[in-house]
Parts: structure tokens; sequence; C-alpha cells
């Protein structure tokens, strides 16, 4: 078992540090590394305690307002991430990773006015890096399972407790909204005509709505079993999937969750036995 578990934690760190490879490379691609987001004229911290500290010690500020310092934080993103690929375990570097990465998360949603949930499933698995105790391990990678499970199911909890769920034109209203600055600049484009058409044809949009809160909703399972994650794992893919399709929402990123689901037999026998958990679920 400690062989398999070993080799497994191997492999799902690996994951990590490739899904943080591939978020350099888009959000490079996107403009929005800590260089490109130099001198941004709005910032907003909100009411967030864990933000008001890092604003308080000026780590955004020096991030985005000086701009060889950025250049410095995004290829050592780039660096620590081909360095966690390529070499064994080094925790300075995946603690150095998990600093940089958590200052970027914050950073970046100040800059957006807005608390993004793009980057939170790579902000809660970068927790895994810097972990070599396989105890310790295995614990921090059942919670976050657990996490991804109330992030799918509250957000169904909340359409429901806001009636959304049950509004015919919830839909329709969600995609004059998102889309209307494409709509208006072009106009006879062929994803215009696509959304135009789910717009006009209400039962159509609100069925993918009602998909996509079934799906969410049918998270429940995941914290009465684990006989279901890997449907639970495909159903977030289809989720985003859809997310992309409809609403152009890119939760690339987010879709890290689905490792939690994959069923690694190490991992879940040591969670199973050694933690003293009931092999029924």
């Amino acid at each position: 078992m400690a062989d398999l578990l070993k080799k497994e934690q191997i492999q799902i760190q690996k994951t990590i540090w490739f899904f943080l490879l591939m978020s350099w490379i888009f959000r490079w691609w996107s403009g929005v590394l800590f260089y490109q987001l130099n001198n941004a004229p709005f910032v907003s911290v909100e009411a967030d305690n864990t933000f008001w500290l890092f604003h308080a010690l000026q780590f955004p500020y020096f991030s985005i307002h000086y701009f060889y310092i950025g250049i410095i934080l995004d290829l050592l993103w780039l660096v620590f991430a081909i360095i966690g690929l390529t070499i064994k375990h080094n925790r300075i570097i995946s603690t150095l990773m998990c600093l940089l990465f958590i200052n970027y998360f914050i950073t970046f949603n100040s800059v957006s006015t807005h608390h993004e949930h793009i980057l939170t499933g790579l902000l809660f698995c970068i927790i895994l890096l810097p972990i070599k105790d396989h105890k310790n391990f295995v614990l921090v990678f059942a919670s976050i399972r657990f996490y991804a499970v109330f992030t799918m199911f509250s957000a169904g909890l909340w359409k429901v407790c806001r009636g959304s769920v049950v509004n015919p034109l919830q839909m329709t209203e969600i995609l004059k909204t998102q889309h209307l600055d494409y709509i208006v600049n072009y106009p006879e484009s062929y994803y215009t005509n696509f959304i135009n058409y789910l717009i006009i044809n209400p039962n159509i949009s609100n069925f993918f709505w009602h998909c996509s809160w079934l799906i969410e909703v049918a998270f429940i399972i995941g914290f009465l079993t684990r006989k279901f994650d890997k449907i639970l794992g495909i159903g977030i893919l289809l989720f985003f999937f859809f997310n992309y399709l409809l609403m152009d929402l890119f939760f690339i990123e987010f879709c890290i969750f689905t490792i939690a689901f994959y069923p690694f037999k190490g991992v879940w026998d040591y969670y199973n036995t050694k933690l003293a958990i009931s092999k029924s679920i």
C-alpha cells in the first residue's frame, strides 16, 4: 500500500504542477500575468480580511506597480512549475510556489475588482504540493474532495433559495447580459446567431439551465458515498464545458478539482484503513 500511495501522491503533485504550467501559459496569452497587470487603474479589495492583510503588507502593490518585480515573479512561477514537473519533491520550491500563487490570486482578483472563482481549484490544490507525509497528504486530499462537493452542491442550492431555478426567463436574461457586447459588435457571427436562437427560445435555453442545476445538486451524493465519484468528475467537466459554450466562461483551472474524484486506490485504501474511516463509503 505504501508504495502505491507514494506513486499516486507523486502523480497528483505532478498533475498540479502541470496545471500551474498550463495556467501560466494561458494567463500569459490572456495578458493577465503580473507584468501585464502593471499599473492597473482599478483595485478593489472588498470585505476580505486576507486581502486587506496582503494589501497592508504591500505585496500586490509591488507586484503590479514595479514592472521588473512583476517580470521576476512571473518568471519564478514558470521556473518553479518546470522544476516541479521535472525533479523530485522539493518542499522549499513547493512552499514558495504556494506563496507566489496566493499573492497572484489576491492581486488578480483585486485588479479584476471582483472575487473571481476561476482560480479557486488551483488555490486549494496547491496546498498538496509541499506535503510529504502520507497521512497529512491523504487528509488534505480528502478535504479538497469534500470542498469540491460542497462548492458544486451549494451553487445548486443557492439557485433554489433565490428562486432562479423556477424562473422561466432566467437563462434568457443571463444570456442577454452576458453576451450584449459580443452581439452588438459581431451581429453576423455564427455564435451571435446561436445565442440569439437561445434567447428567443427560452424553453431550449432553460433546458440547459436546468441540466446544469441538476448536475450541481447531484453532488449531494458526494457527501454520502464515493461510489459515483467518476460520474461526478465527468459532471464537473460537462458543467464547465457548457459554461464555456453558452456563457463564454473559461473555467479550465477550476476543473483541477476533478482530480479529487479519480479513484486513486492507494490514497483511498489508506484513508479507509489507516485513518479508520468506514469502508462502506
